[in-house]
């Protein structure tokens, strides 16, 4: 018999699941296809995890997993919710920092969120986290749905990505990048204009 588990949400979540149910569908989905993407029975390590709504897919196949977050509240649930040992949560700014040497990290719904300036901070972070053959995978909604956002995402998305554009900030810091759009729950490489959400995954780092 399964152990009961009481899991807490936060204020994003709460409010999410209550006005717009189907997008923690359309969340869950951009988890599971970057679980699909990971190492196998490697070490994750996920930047910008907030409460760690994915976590329940990543850790499957992960042999640990390091979620960070400044998100002092969504932290605090994550470490309530996951107790099991091998996944662990830290509560600062990233940026610049090192925290291991991962075989995957993983950022989903955050780099639109880093200035400009930053953005290249951001993605040498990724790379300082990995292992020489380690692997990142990135994903932000497409620049060419932005008409659709809500005005609420159009104020918090300050840094939002054409495909193109993705695909050659990553070549910047990868040897190379496989590209990929979502819609909804449908993972595809079809006509990227009309990719909703890109997911980016950068492999070999380029060693400098």
């Amino acid at each position: 018999m399964k152990k009961k588990v009481q899991l807490s949400l936060s204020k994003h979540w709460s409010y999410n699941i209550y006005n717009d149910p189907k997008r923690l569908a359309f969340v869950l989905s951009r988890y599971d296809f970057a679980a699909s993407s990971c190492f196998q029975n490697g070490p994750i390590i996920e930047f910008g995890c907030s409460e760690g709504i994915g976590l329940s897919i990543l850790k499957e196949n992960a042999i640990s997993y390091l979620g960070v977050d400044f998100d002092n509240d969504a932290i605090s649930i994550a470490k309530q919710n996951w107790s099991d040992s091998k996944c662990h949560f830290k509560c600062e700014d990233f940026l610049g920092k090192k925290y291991g040497n991962f075989d995957t990290a993983i950022s989903l719904d955050v780099i639109e969120h880093i200035e400009v300036e930053f953005e290249n901070l951001y993605f040498k972070t990724l790379c300082k986290n990995l292992n020489k053959d380690g692997r990142c995978i990135v994903g932000t909604p497409n620049k060419s749905s932005e008409s659709y956002a809500s005005e609420a995402s159009k104020a918090g998305h300050v840094n939002v990505y054409t495909y193109d554009r993705l695909k050659k900030a990553i070549l910047k810091h990868f040897e190379c990048v496989l590209m990929f759009g979502i819609n909804d729950e449908v993972v595809h490489t079809g006509f990227q204009e009309m990719c909703h959400y890109l997911i980016g995954i950068g492999c070999s780092k380029k060693l400098k």
